[in-house]
């Protein structure tokens, strides 16, 4: 199959929503990652996030057999965020995250990484940094729990769609937090107060959530949340 020849069968693949059909396809040709990761860069589609999450899905498949196929991977993706790199990694913090997903002790040191990007630049890659942290959060969420302080100003941004990143990644945090008491007192207090201030918080967040696009109310979201937090 020639490199044209995948890229339309990756992208009628993605369309019809057939991930194991792109999966199987980097399993023979190693080449197809590329493509896909390209495909990725356009967070509007969604062909565009379905090639995030069959990104995560591949890393699943090839963790163990293909540790450095992937790290090769990770590499060019962080690459891509930097000035030098001559581009713009648009999915890169979001690809960074399906990748350790698969194993996050064994990416531990990515996650430090995905962190920092958070301060490269705010509206562009904030969203996806928060989406990666819930990411590797839903496998291992003790190895998120001390980035406390992107947790935070992540709540008060003013992307919603940042908020509902966060507000999700405190619903996966809060339980380990709370049973192994990893947060202080006063910062589980204060992220109750926030997460109860932002109950009536209308702005909405349009969010790829199995394998569609939807809306979601941020103050509706943090209803939920409350409730789990036990915030009456």
């Amino acid at each position: 199959m020639t490199q044209v020849e995948m890229k339309k069968f990756i992208h009628r693949a993605l369309e019809m929503n057939d991930l194991d059909a792109v999966v199987l396809l980097v399993q023979k040709n190693r080449k197809a990652l590329s493509l896909l990761i390209r495909m990725a860069y356009d967070k509007e589609t969604l062909v565009g996030w379905r090639a995030i999450k069959a990104v995560g899905r591949i890393a699943n498949v090839l963790v163990n057999a293909e540790r450095e196929f992937l790290r090769i991977a990770v590499r060019k993706l962080l690459w891509s965020l930097s000035d030098e790199s001559g581009g713009i990694g648009w999915a890169a913090p979001e690809l960074l995250g399906e990748i350790v997903q698969s194993d996050p002790e064994g990416f531990a040191d990515i996650i430090p990484l995905i962190a920092e990007v958070y301060g490269i630049e705010e509206q562009t890659f904030r969203p996806g940094v928060m989406y990666a942290l819930a990411r590797v959060a839903e496998v291992s969420p003790e190895i998120i729990v001390n980035y406390q302080k992107i947790i935070i100003r992540s709540l008060l941004d003013t992307n919603p769609l940042i908020r509902v990143y966060t507000l999700e990644l405190i619903g996966l945090l809060w339980p380990v937090v709370c049973n192994k008491n990893l947060w202080s007192m006063d910062y589980k207090k204060k992220i109750q107060n926030v997460v109860n201030n932002m109950k009536n918080d209308k702005k909405v967040a349009w969010i790829y959530k199995n394998s569609d696009f939807i809306d979601i109310e941020v103050g509706e979201y943090a209803s939920i949340l409350a409730k789990k937090l036990k915030i009456i």
